[in-house]
C-alpha cells in the first residue's frame, strides 16, 4: 500500500514537469507570424495564459489560432488583468509559429486599436 502511494505521488508530482515545455522546443523563432484578427476566447491558466483568435485570409477562410503567452502570475505582475483581452476584441498579433505548423504560435505582441502594445512584459503606451 506505501509503495502503491509512493508511485502515484511521484507521478502526480512529475506531471506539471511534463506539462511545461521551452520555447525552442514547442516554436520556431525564425517563423514569424502576424496578422489581425478578433479575439474567440481568453484562457488565463497555468502554466501558460492562451487566447483564441480569428484570423480570415486572403481566400476569405477563417481560422482560429491558439496563442501562447506568459503565465498568469508574470501577465499580473506586468500589468495585466484577466480583462485585457477579452472576446470580440480585435487584435493585430506577432510572434513566432510552431514547429509543427498549426495554427498555434508564441505571442511576441499584441496591438490594440487604440495603439496600445501589449507584451510579457507590460502594456505600453504608443504604436510599434
Amino acid at each position: 500500500m506505501k509503495i502503491s502511494l509512493a508511485l502515484a505521488a511521484l507521478l502526480v508530482a512529475a506531471f506539471p514537469i511534463a506539462a511545461h515545455h521551452s520555447f525552442a522546443a514547442e516554436y520556431d523563432a525564425n517563423s514569424k507570424v502576424e496578422f489581425d484578427g478578433v479575439v474567440t476566447k481568453v484562457e488565463w491558466t497555468n502554466p501558460h495564459a492562451h487566447y483564441y483568435v480569428n484570423v480570415t485570409g486572403a481566400d476569405g477562410k477563417v481560422a482560429n489560432w491558439n496563442m501562447e503567452l506568459a503565465s498568469p502570475n508574470m501577465l499580473a505582475r506586468n500589468g495585466w488583468t484577466r480583462k485585457t483581452l477579452f472576446e470580440g476584441q480585435k487584435i493585430h498579433v506577432t510572434g513566432s509559429r510552431a514547429k509543427d505548423a498549426t495554427n498555434t504560435g508564441a505571442t511576441s505582441t499584441i496591438r490594440l486599436p487604440d495603439g496600445k502594445m501589449l507584451t510579457m512584459t507590460g502594456v505600453q503606451q504608443g504604436k510599434q
